[in-house]
Formats: C-alpha cells, sequence, structure tokens
C-alpha cells in the first residue's frame, strides 16, 4: 500500500487499515464502507484534505467528461444522498486519492514538478511541452491510457494549474494507443 500523503491520527491510521482498497471481494468491499464513511468524516472535519483533491470530486469545472456536473453529482444522479456518498462502493477510489494523491510513480511526480512548476502560474504551453513526458510514461509503464490521464490531470491541478490547462494534458495523455 502507498503512504498517505499528510499525517494521519491513530484513529484514523486504524480505520485505513480496514478499508481493502483494491478488493474486487464482495465481503471485503462490504465490511470496508464504514471505515470509509467513518475515515471521511474525520478527514472532513479536520480539514485534513488538501483542497484539489476535494474540489476534483466536488467541482463541475474539475471533471472534463463530466457535462457540467462534478463527480459528487454523479452520485446523486444515481440515486445516492451526500451524506451516503462515503459509505458507497464507488466511493473507495476517491477516498483513496484524498488520501494517497494521485496514482503515478513517485519519480513521475518529481519530473513533472521540476519540468513544469517553475513559476506560480502553470501555462498551457508548460503543459503542452511535458505532454510528450507524459505520453512516453504511459507507453514504456504498459499503463491504460484513460487511467493515466486521471491520474496526471489530478497531478497537474494540485500543482496549480487551472482545470482547463490540466484537461489539455488530460487530453494528450487520452491519446497514447
Amino acid at each position: 500500500m502507498r503512504n498517505p500523503s499528510f499525517d494521519l491520527t491513530d484513529n484514523e491510521s486504524d480505520l485505513l487499515a480496514r478499508i481493502k482498497f483494491r478488493s474486487r471481494r464482495h465481503d471485503e468491499i462490504r465490511s470496508s464502507l464504514e471505515p470509509m464513511r467513518l475515515l471521511t468524516n474525520a478527514l472532513l472535519e479536520r480539514k485534513a484534505i488538501p483542497e484539489a483533491r476535494l474540489r476534483y470530486f466536488s467541482d463541475p469545472e474539475f471533471n472534463p467528461s463530466g457535462r457540467g456536473k462534478s463527480r459528487l453529482q454523479g452520485f446523486g444522479r444515481n440515486g445516492t444522498s451526500e451524506t451516503e456518498v462515503s459509505s458507497h462502493p464507488n466511493f473507495i477510489k476517491f477516498l483513496d486519492y484524498f488520501i494517497f494523491g494521485p496514482n503515478l510513480p513517485e519519480e513521475v511526480m518529481h519530473d513533472f514538478i521540476v519540468s513544469v512548476v517553475c513559476s506560480e502560474h502553470i501555462s498551457l504551453r508548460d503543459i503542452q511541452e511535458y505532454a510528450p513526458k507524459a505520453r512516453a510514461f504511459v507507453r514504456s509503464a504498459g499503463i491504460e491510457a484513460h487511467a493515466a490521464a486521471e491520474e496526471f490531470f489530478k497531478l497537474a491541478v494540485e500543482n496549480g494549474a487551472s482545470p482547463a490547462t490540466a484537461a489539455s494534458l488530460r487530453s494528450s495523455v487520452l491519446a497514447v494507443r
């Protein structure tokens, strides 16, 4: 398991240990739902989740393929109330991101920061110059382009890119065949 990107309390660490993030087994997913809810509530209460990660989930602007809807609103369209979202089986991938950040190798994230985050403003040009590196990584690692595109989008917005600029990187990575 990856390490959390911020410090957890002892209670939060205990809850985290009870969540089976990668399981496909129904019983393990089911047993993860209550710890997910409790952990999410604890993290939200103490404002531990970075703002960009929360906006990725709740802000329509941070959902380039959402047709004007946030990921949170997607749960509502499917009949899940806001209070039930954090214990929904499909929420596990968002909790994973809230806690661990983008699912990319450390060296790739470091290279992005060194290559792109050299000023306070990440420009579209910065992203366009970095895009070939991102595509090369996806090809060499044999990662599915859609999943990698989302992770690069997350990485870009977390480091100060606007959602529109990050969406350009996402689109570039999506083009990998």
